[in-house]
């Protein structure tokens, strides 16, 4: 059985990098609940920028990234 799903750019922060991508979750559900599930360790990401701060240099674009939860500052959806 496949979940439909949808498509959110969201930016995230760790302590010395952003990370821009596209997160791919459940259609119609929350980010705030997609990251709260306790199940769910690592982040993942498609199309992901890695970008160094300060200076926001960009350092990698890879097709998957998957981030754990536990270093992540904080993440919002990213602005079209």
């Amino acid at each position: 059985m496949r979940v439909e799903q949808s498509v959110l750019e969201v930016v995230i922060f760790m302590s010395t990098i952003r990370v821009e991508g596209k997160l791919h979750m459940p259609a119609g559900g929350r980010l705030t609940d997609y990251l709260a599930l306790a199940e769910r360790k690592f982040v993942p990401l498609t199309d992901a920028q890695v970008f160094l701060l300060p200076g926001n240099q960009l350092l990698h674009t890879i097709p998957f990234v998957s981030l754990n939860k536990d270093f992540i500052v904080f993440i919002f959806p990213k602005e079209n």
